[in-house]
């Protein structure tokens, strides 16, 4: 049953081939999405013992003409994950399109953790935007939680909302009239406390 269960998951995605010695970074530059550009902070590792490539890209957009007359360039940031079925054959999934919150969006952690109550690790990505407004100024923290491959059908990651708030950090941020606001999380280190204190392990 389990092996018939990682067969079915994993016929999902979009299937790709990686070239004879191809290197990692060149491997995921070719399935970069349209417009944009591969950050350095890509990862190829193991996730429950499956050997995954984790990549983020950066990416121009604009919006509508009726919603920005003037045009003006956005950028937010996509997450794919390749996951490896032999030796040079992948599933290609997206992870989540990272959006502009107040400022642009930066990865700061990407990490593997225990955040449901079965025992396979999740997916985690802690993020950045710079706050730099009237009346306020600093930095806002959310954390992303993605379920475990087992439970991937489709071609993007399930994303876990209820726990992924409980993690966000929040702002750390000095406002205008002298109030300081501290972020909760702010790392993985601060994260993983916050799950063990939650009952996960």
């Amino acid at each position: 049953m389990i092996l018939f269960l990682l067969i079915s998951t994993f016929s999902f995605g979009q299937p790709v081939e990686r070239i004879y010695k191809e290197s990692t970074e060149q491997f995921v530059t070719r399935f970069m999405p349209l417009n944009s550009k591969l950050l350095q902070n890509f990862l190829d590792t193991k996730w429950n013992n499956k050997p995954v490539i984790i990549a983020f890209y950066e990416q121009n957009y604009k919006l509508p003409v009726q919603d920005d007359p003037d045009q003006q360039d956005y950028l937010h940031v996509i997450g794919e994950i390749f996951i490896r079925s032999d030796s040079n054959h992948y599933n290609k999934f997206v992870i989540d399109t990272i959006e502009n919150e107040g400022g642009e969006p930066k990865i700061e952690s990407v990490f593997f953790a225990n955040a449901d109550k079965d025992m396979n690790k999740e997916l985690l990505i802690i993020v950045s935007w710079p706050q730099q407004h009237a009346g306020v100024n600093g930095i806002l923290y959310g954390t992303y939680v993605y379920d475990d491959l087992i439970k991937t059908t489709g071609k993007k990651l399930k994303y876990l909302e209820s726990i992924s708030e409980k993690l966000s950090g929040g702002c750390e941020c000095e406002y205008e009239d002298g109030k300081r606001e501290k972020a909760k999380y702010t790392n993985a280190s601060e994260i993983r406390t916050a799950l063990k204190r939650l009952g996960y392990k």
